[in-house]
């Protein structure tokens, strides 16, 4: 029986044979690109692996990023030997032209969680409260809780949008941060910018609004809504923020940014980890904001998606949240977190357990047949009746 030690010597012995064996049959490069992530290749599909679990519970892009993305993932390697200053630099300058801002208006972060964090320490704290929406992405409601301030939610709309004139009452002189995700997750709904116009000059003195526009690219173009984003650069309490991981197809690589005035951007920046953003990150991103056609292409798909989604909800008498993202929030007339347990024990994982929604799950929309394969495993334990 073999001791810790030689169980140790074992498993190095093993792996640098292993190493050895990569770099006779494919040199160097090959054996880099053996392990390339998966979607710098394709994204997957079902018929891939018959035992692959259908991921629908994390809102990630089915699709992956553009061609232009993936030659730019495979030419970063050659430099990662080097810190990444001037590649963040390019990505920061690039950014501030998609919005119409200037580069020191721009703070990149390894997604728009990072960004979250930043405005946490930099606005809130001990004695300090940060008001935001029930339900809500509650990333900023746990990096609030980090910095020991307290997190006041107000409940959503008959509409399941935000009621901001319940988020205005619920400020008061202790609010630092007040935080709206538009369109929301997980309801997918929206809060028309019309409404956020209106309501932004009454938000009281000192408190600064972090809007979230992480699933903005996938909204149905109307007059009802348009980004705030290029607002924000003027406006020195707002900052908006977006995010790669979604309608770019870039969530493994974990890229974002605001887009606020300087002066605030200063504020976020302090709070930022040194070279936050990787080489490979940053190069991948800039190539990804150059294909806008990749990015109206994702969102013609997702919007046809989507409206399957909602044909096959009416052909079975359900009920769903009329959705502007790339998820939908369905009901279940029954425990969602059960349902969501008999999914997965059917190879589909799907998000549930909301405040509020507690007979409901979210269902991120995946390529057709990961959507054929969810519609089946509903089917096959879900009673056909309006829920």
């Amino acid at each position: 029986m073999l001791d810790e030690s030689s169980r140790t010597r074992k498993r190095n012995g093993t792996m640098r044979i292993r190493r050895r064996e990569l770099l006779r049959q494919f040199g160097v490069a090959g054996a880099a690109t053996a392990f390339l992530p998966p979607f710098a290749k394709s994204a997957p599909s079902v018929a891939d692996s018959p035992t692959r679990m259908v991921r629908l519970n994390r809102n990630e892009s089915a699709y992956g990023p553009c061609e232009r993305a993936k030659a730019a993932f495979q030419d970063a390697f050659t430099e990662v030997n080097r810190y990444p200053s001037e590649d963040v630099e390019n990505l920061r300058s690039a950014v501030a032209v998609l919005h119409g801002v200037q580069p020191e208006d721009i703070t990149l972060g390894c997604g728009s969680t990072e960004i979250m964090r930043m405005a946490a320490e930099a606005f809130l704290g001990p004695g300090k409260t940060l008001v935001t929406a029930s339900p809500t992405f509650d990333f900023i409601a746990h990096a609030a809780r980090l910095v020991r301030a307290e997190v006041r939610s107000t409940t959503l709309t008959r509409d399941y949008a935000h009621d901001l004139g319940a988020m205005l009452t619920a400020t008061d002189t202790t609010t630092g941060l007040l935080y709206i995700c538009n369109p929301n997750n997980p309801t997918g709904t929206l809060t028309p910018r019309s409404d956020l116009e209106a309501f932004l000059p009454k938000v009281r003195s000192g408190v600064s609004v972090l809007i979230d526009e992480a699933y903005q690219d996938y909204v149905t173009p109307t007059g009802t809504y348009a980004s705030l984003a290029a607002r924000a650069a003027g406006d020195p309490r707002l900052i908006v923020t977006r995010t790669f991981s979604k309608v770019y197809g870039l969530a493994g690589l974990r890229v974002g940014y605001a887009v606020s005035s300087a002066e605030t951007a200063k504020q976020l920046a302090a709070r930022r980890l040194n070279m936050d953003v990787n080489v490979v990150a940053a190069r991948v991103a800039l190539a990804a904001l150059s294909d806008a056609a990749h990015v109206k292409g994702i969102a013609t798909l997702n919007s046809n998606d989507r409206q399957e989604f909602f044909n096959q909800v009416n052909a079975r008498m359900l009920r769903c949240l009329d959705s502007q993202t790339n998820f939908v929030l369905l009901r279940t007339g029954t425990s969602g977190k059960e349902v969501a347990g008999s999914l997965r024990a059917k190879g589909v994982l799907v998000s549930a357990g909301y405040p509020s929604f507690e007979k409901y799950i979210r269902v991120s929309l995946g390529l057709p047949e990961e959507m054929q394969a969810f519609w089946r495993a509903w089917d096959a334990f879900m009673p056909h009746h309006p829920m």
